[in-house]
């Protein structure tokens, strides 16, 4: 009788061997939702950041030239002599330059291509945003109708390594602009 409460008394190789491998799977889900959970925060964030990103360029491009004193026009190049400030193309040609006279400032460049959103050579989105399919268009049925700024780009995220992430559409921003100041 002696041996077999000495077998009572223990666990087999057996029983420890399942009962680490039942922990070793609940915390390997744990682990999951967890991971997931912070995963689907982080992107949330980023695409909140993307859109507040956005929504400010396009705000402070629209009230630039809004309220620009002058209009002196719209270029493919941004070369001097290359700006045109009447546009009577249907459908308008998307540029990639639009060159405005604020009030209270010399004549401002906005550039708007595949790679940069600056104005006059500053960047005006963070690094950690990509974007795609920037440009301006203008229309006006007569020389003497105010001209109607498009503005148009789309803004994406890119991961830690500073490539563009694929794995979600990038974010477009649209607008038209009427430049209230405009004088023929």
């Amino acid at each position: 009788m002696t041996i077999n409460s000495k077998l009572d008394k223990g666990f087999t190789l057996v029983e420890l061997l399942a009962s680490i491998i039942v922990l070793i799977a609940i915390g390997s889900i744990i682990s999951g939702i967890i991971s997931s959970s912070l995963r689907g925060a982080n992107k949330t964030n980023t695409i909140e950041n993307i859109r507040q990103s956005g929504n400010y360029v396009l705000n402070q491009m629209s009230k630039d030239i809004m309220y620009a004193q002058v209009f002196n026009g719209l270029s493919e190049t941004g070369a001097d002599g290359t700006y045109v400030a009447s546009c009577f193309y249907d459908p308008p040609p998307p540029v990639k330059f639009i060159k405005i006279t604020p009030l209270d400032r010399n004549p401002i460049t906005y550039k708007c291509d595949s790679t940069e959103l600056s104005v006059d050579g500053v960047p005006l989105i963070d690094t950690s945003i990509s974007l795609t399919n920037c440009s301006f268009t203008c229309t006006q049925a007569n020389a003497t109708d105010v001209p109607i700024i498009g503005i148009s780009f789309a803004l994406g995220p890119k991961n830690s390594n500073g490539l563009v992430e694929n794995s979600n559409p990038p974010i477009t921003f649209k607008t038209s602009v009427t430049i209230r100041n405009y004088r023929k």
